[in-house]
C-alpha cells in the first residue's frame, strides 16, 4: 500500500500555536540558518503549547537541541509522553518526537514544561498516511491558480500581489489574492475516473484520487481564513506571520478522500483591512492500477464464420465500429493521462530529486526506541541535520541516510531557495 509522506515547515498555519509562541529569525539568532529553510518557531513560556491534527500512521516533530532548551511533554490522542528534553549542544533538525499510530485522524499536542524561560522550538513536522490499495501507484498533478477548476468570487480577487508579497516567487509566477472579508475561492476536482474498457481486449485502468494540498503564503500580509471540504465543517486557520513572507506554504491538506467530485472552499476572514489571502497552486495525488481480464470468445472466433467478409452482418459491422471508437477514446485518455503524469513528475523533480525506491522519510539516521516508546536520532548532528541552507549560494542541501526499516535507497535533494522553493512537499513510498 502506498505511503504518502508530507513535510511542512513551521510557518504553515496547519500548525496551531498558542499566543506564547514567537518566530525565530536570523536577526536575533546566529544559528537560524541551520534550521530547515532557515525558519523556526520558539517558546520559552511554561505551559505554552502547540497542536497539530493529522490523518495518518506515523508522525515526526523536528526541532533543535540547544543549551537553553528544557523539557516538554507530548500528548498524542490519549497517550502522554512526559519528561522529554530538548537540551543539548546546538544540534539542529533533531527528532523531538516520533510515534506510530493506526491509520486515521489524530491530534498531537506539545507543551513546554521547562521553567526559568527555557525554550522548546518547532522546525518542521512530517507525517505519513496510507493511501490506496496494495499494488497501487501514486501520481501527482500540480494545478495552477489560473486553472478553470479554481473559481474566484469576483470582483474580490486580483492577480496583483499585496504589499509584502512578490508573485514572482509563486509557482509559474502567477497568483490570486484578496483582502475582501468573506471573499471565497472554490476549487472543484474529481478524484475518480475509469478508462473505457476496450471491447475485445478487455484491459481496464482505474484512477482514484487520494489527497489534495493547497498552497499559498503566510506572512505580514496574511490573516485568518477558513477551509471547508464538501459538506464538512469549516476549519479556521491563521496565516499571519511577522516579516518576511513565506512562499509555497501549505494552507490545506486532506487525504483518503474517496471517489467522486469534491469542492474545497477557502474564505478570507481578515482580522484587519490590511490582511489578505493569497492562492498559489494545488497539488492532487491519485492512485492508479491496471488489470487485465481474458477476452471472451464469441461466435466470430470460429474460422468458418470468418471465411468471407461478406458474411458479416450489419450488427457485426456496427460492433466493430463501436469497438474501434472505444479503442481510440481509451488510447486518447491514456495519452492524456500519461502527458499529465509526465508534466506533474517533471514539476515535482524540478524541486527535488528522488532515488527510488523511496525510504520511509524522514528518519535522518538510524532510530532507537526509548523507554517512553518515542524514537529519537542516535546521530547528533550540529551541521544542519536533514536539511541545510547555504546563504551564500541560495541553496538548501539535504540527505536522508539509510533508514531503520532497511529500505535500500537513500534520498538526497538540492532545493534552490528561489521562486520555486517549497516549504512543504509530499513523497511517495510504495513499499
Amino acid at each position: 500500500m502506498p505511503l504518502l509522506t508530507t513535510v511542512i515547515d513551521d510557518k504553515s498555519p496547519l500548525i496551531l500555536y498558542d499566543n506564547t509562541w514567537l518566530p525565530g529569525t536570523s536577526w536575533d539568532d546566529q544559528w537560524a540558518m541551520d534550521y530547515y529553510l532557515g525558519t523556526f518557531t520558539t517558546n520559552n513560556v511554561t505551559d505554552g503549547s502547540v497542536t497539530f491534527n493529522f490523518n495518518g500512521t506515523e508522525i515526526w516533530v523536528y526541532g533543535a537541541h540547544r543549551p537553553n532548551h528544557g523539557t516538554y511533554t507530548v500528548q498524542l490522542d490519549s497517550s502522554s509522553y512526559a519528561n522529554l528534553s530538548g537540551g543539548g549542544s546546538n544540534a539542529f533538525q533533531q527528532s523531538l518526537f516520533n510515534n506510530s499510530v493506526s491509520q486515521g485522524s489524530h491530534t498531537l499536542k506539545l507543551t513546554n514544561t521547562g521553567s526559568g524561560s527555557l525554550y522548546v522550538d518547532i522546525d518542521l513536522i512530517v507525517w505519513q498516511s496510507e493511501v490506496g490499495n496494495t499494488g497501487d501507484q501514486l501520481v501527482s498533478e500540480t494545478v495552477q491558480d489560473t486553472d478553470s477548476r479554481f473559481q474566484y468570487q469576483e470582483p474580490a480577487w486580483t492577480t496583483n500581489p499585496p504589499t509584502n508579497t512578490n508573485f514572482n516567487y509563486f509557482y509559474n509566477g502567477t497568483g490570486h489574492s484578496t483582502s475582501t472579508y468573506s471573499a471565497s475561492v472554490t476549487f472543484t476536482f474529481t478524484v475518480s475516473f475509469a478508462f473505457l474498457s476496450i471491447l475485445l481486449s478487455a484491459r481496464s485502468c482505474t484512477i482514484q484520487g487520494e489527497a489534495i494540498s493547497l498552497y499559498g503564503t503566510s506572512g505580514p500580509d496574511n490573516g485568518p481564513y477558513s477551509a471547508q471540504l464538501d459538506s464538512g465543517n469549516a476549519i479556521t486557520y491563521n496565516a499571519s506571520n511577522v516579516y518576511p513572507t513565506n512562499y509555497a506554504v501549505m494552507l490545506y491538506h486532506a487525504d483518503n478522500l474517496g471517489s467522486g467530485s469534491h469542492q474545497l472552499v477557502l474564505t478570507n476572514l481578515p482580522a484587519s483591512p490590511a490582511q489578505s489571502l493569497s492562492i498559489d497552486y494545488a497539488e492532487l495525488w491519485t492512485t492508479s492500477n491496471s488489470t487485465t481480464t481474458p477476452s471472451t470468445p464469441n461466435a466470430t472466433s470460429n474460422p468458418q464464420n470468418l471465411s468471407s467478409s461478406s458474411n458479416l452482418g450489419s450488427g457485426a459491422i456496427a460492433g466493430i465500429v463501436i469497438a474501434a471508437a472505444a479503442a481510440v477514446l481509451c488510447a486518447a485518455a491514456a495519452i492524456l493521462f500519461y502527458r499529465r503524469w509526465k508534466a506533474a513528475l517533471a514539476t515535482q523533480e524540478s524541486f527535488y530529486r528522488l532515488d527510488t525506491p523511496q525510504p520511509r522519510l524522514p528518519e535522518v539516521a538510524m532510530v532507537a526506541a526509548t523507554a517512553t516508546g518515542v524514537s529519537s536520532s542516535i546521530e547528533t548532528r550540529s551541521d544542519g541535520g536533514l536539511f541545510r541552507n547555504d546563504a551564500s549560494s541560495g541553496t538548501a542541501f539535504g540527505a536522508v541516510h539509510q533508514p531503520a526499516n532497511n529500505h535500500t535507497a537513500q534520498y538526497y535533494e538540492t532545493v534552490p531557495l528561489s521562486s520555486n522553493s517549497r516549504d512543504s512537499r509530499s513523497i511517495i513510498d510504495t513499499g
